[in-house]
């Protein structure tokens, strides 16, 4: 607010004397880092410990960056082996600018010892420490202790874990020893709900997370819906061959029930990710799909097979900076993928398709977020496959895409009122989030965006507009999501009902 006040001023100064008169007090100029010295720094170079810094030569000082300062260089210590490692920072003001001093007793290097499992009932102690990110011998870090509790929580494994570490300085070894709650390694789970597309859900599943003693996770789930029947089943290895791999095999049946015609589809999903880095994660999966088309309207399309079996290979690399996965109020996600189905990998269906979506967050003012989001896809056929079959193609509409609009509603329709999809996408939004009550936020949105068979016909120009507001109730799984949309600008604005012109959106969890 400070930075916003003194710019204000600026621009108002000019026009109004009174702003700038001689009883004004100056501000004082900034001082600056002049220099930085290390002293006692063995192990690193000046260049790789002023890598780790905020202040810098040329840079503003001030006794909170320098504080910082000290608590950073000493986690970059501490997480490269020097846990005894102590830091000191001084400071020799001259007029305008500041010399910084830094002082640094390194210490021995120390390396992780034994590590020891206590309270596991279920879980084997070997399966637990393949989830750690450290192995004996190695310089022990603070970071790679924390991110590998990050992991065995991630495993669904525990209910709590408490860490603990001792040193002995004549081996410079340091133990690690966690002490662990175990969840239920066997459960079932029921749930209802409701959602704008589907309607009325029920759904039961039995999970194991100690699948064959090995802390494999393996589920098996039923959903019923108004609009269709799902059996799925999965089992996630998530140190696949030894390593930070996972492989996940799902199985699905699912019978679906859409405008203008019926669907059946048996799939298996093969799937290998694994994180590149910090916040950055890629996989590749196969696609083998049997897909029954029937009931099909005679207005909807000629190209539809009723019978066609899918072969396809995908890659993915998603990329997540935001500061919270369910509630972000900073940061960024990418998600980019391409698959390839048909000719080499054989089947009956043959094309390529590409997605890109980008969502950045910023915090605003006050506690208002704001979320810029745009994405895009195409899909084309190759081959002996003389059109992309509906059930590949992209739809729009509804609580995930433009809202105000219902499921599949934007886009090219037969003479029926059936969506036909389209072979590509494009599809803009903004939104602002803002604190209401206590565990209720509020949103306002505009989402914009248009499937075609052209990339002209899905160009802004053609885009289909909705606007609005909602609600949003956060809980430990996500948020529960109402959202009130406007179409700005429908398809025949005169024979629209009025009552047509606006849509609820209920579901759970975030759009973008």
């Amino acid at each position: 607010m400070l930075k916003k006040t003194v710019f204000c001023c600026a621009l108002l100064a000019p026009g109004f004397p009174c702003l700038a008169a001689d009883g004004a007090r100056p501000a004082e100029p900034a001082a600056l880092v002049s220099s930085v010295s290390f002293s006692g720094n063995a192990a690193f170079s000046p260049a790789e410990l002023l890598d780790a810094l905020e202040l810098r030569p040329g840079a503003a000082w001030t006794g909170e960056k320098e504080a910082f300062d000290r608590e950073l260089l000493t986690s970059f210590y501490h997480n490269r082996g020097y846990s005894d490692a102590e830091i000191t920072v001084s400071s020799l003001p001259d007029g305008t600018s500041v010399f910084v001093r830094i002082g640094i007793t390194e210490g021995p290097v120390y390396s992780f010892g034994d590590t020891s499992v206590t309270g596991l009932r279920a879980l084997p102690e070997r399966v637990v420490k393949k989830e750690l990110d450290y192995r004996k011998g190695d310089p022990y870090s603070y970071e790679r202790l924390i991110r590998s509790q990050s992991r065995l929580y991630a495993a669904n494994w525990f209910e709590r874990l408490r860490t603990t570490v001792s040193s002995s300085p004549v081996s410079r070894l340091i133990d690690v020893n966690i002490s662990a709650r175990e969840k239920p390694m066997l459960w079932v789970k029921t749930g209802v709900g409701y959602g704008s597309e589907e309607k009325e859900r029920l759904t039961l599943g039995l999970t194991h997370n100690n699948f064959l003693n090995r802390g494999y996770q393996a589920q098996v789930t039923g959903t019923l819906s108004r609009i269709w029947l799902e059996y799925h089943g999965e089992i996630l290895n998530r140190n696949f061959l030894f390593s930070r791999t996972e492989l996940r095999d799902g199985l699905t049946w699912r019978r679906e029930r859409r405008e203008g015609y019926d669907m059946e589809s048996v799939k298996n999903l093969l799937s290998l990710g694994r994180e590149l880095g910090k916040g950055l994660s890629a996989s590749v999966q196969y696609r083998m799909q049997r897909t029954l088309i029937f009931g099909v309207d005679p207005l909807l399309t000629t190209e539809a097979p009723s019978l066609s079996q899918t072969r396809a290979v995908s890659v993915a690399v998603n990329r997540d900076t935001t500061d919270d996965f369910f509630y972000p109020r900073a940061g960024s996600r990418s998600e980019a993928a391409l698959e390839r189905s048909g000719g080499f990998w054989g089947g009956d269906i043959s094309f390529y398709k590409g997605t890109l979506r980008h969502t950045l967050y910023q915090k605003l003012f006050w506690e208002i977020t704001g979320l810029l989001s745009a994405a895009g896809g195409f899909i084309q056929e190759t081959g002996r496959t003389p059109d992309v079959p509906i059930f590949e193609r992209f739809f729009m509409g509804g609580g995930n895409s433009v809202r105000g609009y219902g499921e599949r509603d934007v886009g090219p329709e037969d003479a029926n009122g059936n969506p036909l999809g389209g072979k590509t996408s494009l599809e803009g939004h903004a939104e602002l989030r803002f604190p209401l009550y206590k565990g209720f936020k509020g949103a306002l949105f505009l989402d914009g965006g248009q499937v075609a068979d052209s990339l002209s016909g899905s160009a802004p120009a053609n885009w289909k507009y909705g606007a609005g507001g909602g609600l949003r109730y956060l809980t430990p799984v996500g948020p529960i999501r109402l959202d009130f949309g406007y179409k700005l600008n429908p398809e025949k604005p005169t024979a629209v009902a009025k009552a047509d012109t606006w849509r609820i959106h209920f579901t759970i969890g975030e759009a973008f």
